[in-house]
């Protein structure tokens, strides 16, 4: 179970099949010539020598020039680390180009309209987070008990709080309605108030830019609900209207006062 546990690892990493296979095999062997890596790992013989030459070049095998040649592995915390360290060049540019599509010119593009559905806690509060990363200047959520609750739920979302923490301390302001006063979500810094909000299950979260996210708790598991960029200017239309109309809490209403009978 652990050498395909090392297989599958290797291949996550960016091996082929053959190369995860015979460096596995060649691990076993601490050194060996290529028909021993042949009769452990199973795969053709001249697979091997391709399989290995690819190793060599990619620094986590070592060859000597006998004959037959004989072959090593690199120690395997300095062959991991040239894995992750390649892994990670090969992502960094595939994101710099996939960047560079995504950002050609669009002005053909139709406007996106439609909304998009992501299940399960820990997709839910990964686009929790996305949200909450992308504002610039100001984001509101209604209803925020609802994230506290799945905190309770699922651990994964303990620390949606913190990053709330977080973006406000970089200057984003955070507004917040509720259907009551919740001194419980303590995020120092944020505007609150109040409204007779009945959904309790459903939490919405408008941030000045990108899309606009509603979470609902659900029967068995969250689903977070994204909308494109035309329904996301309604939504944030909804936003300020419920804001303008709600009342404001006896919290702000204090700071408030403690601000002007400073000045």
């Amino acid at each position: 179970m652990s050498e395909k546990n090392a297989i599958k690892a290797l291949r996550d990493l960016g091996l082929t099949e053959y190369e995860a296979r015979v460096y596995t095999a060649l691990t076993r062997l601490k050194a060996g010539i290529a028909s021993e890596i042949h009769q452990i790992s199973g795969i053709p013989r001249p697979a091997v020598y391709g399989a290995l030459k690819r190793l060599v070049m990619r620094g986590i095998v070592e060859v000597q020039p006998s004959k037959p040649m004989r072959y090593r592995v690199a120690d395997p915390a300095a062959a991991l680390e040239r894995l992750k360290s390649s892994f990670m060049t090969d992502a960094e540019a595939a994101l710099h180009a996939l960047e560079e599509v995504y950002s050609a010119d669009g002005s053909g593009r139709e406007e996106e309209m439609g909304i998009w559905v992501h299940q399960g806690a820990g997709r839910v509060c990964e686009k929790v987070v996305e949200v909450l990363s992308r504002a610039e200047r100001d984001i509101l959520i209604i209803n925020p008990a609802l994230l506290e609750s799945l905190g309770d739920l699922y651990n994964i979302f303990r620390h949606v709080n913190e990053i709330i923490k977080n973006i406000h301390e970089r200057s984003v302001s955070i507004r917040a309605v509720s259907p009551e006063d919740t001194p419980s979500w303590n995020i120092p810094g944020a505007e609150r108030r109040i409204h007779p909000w009945r959904e309790r299950g459903i939490c919405a979260m408008i941030p000045d830019r990108g899309d606009v996210l509603v979470v609902i708790s659900g029967e068995r598991e969250p689903i977070a609900i994204t909308a494109g960029s035309a329904l996301a200017r309604m939504y944030r239309d909804l936003g300020e209207a419920l804001w303008r109309a709600s009342a404001t809490t006896e919290v702000d209403a204090s700071r408030r006062d403690q601000t002007t009978d400073g000045e």
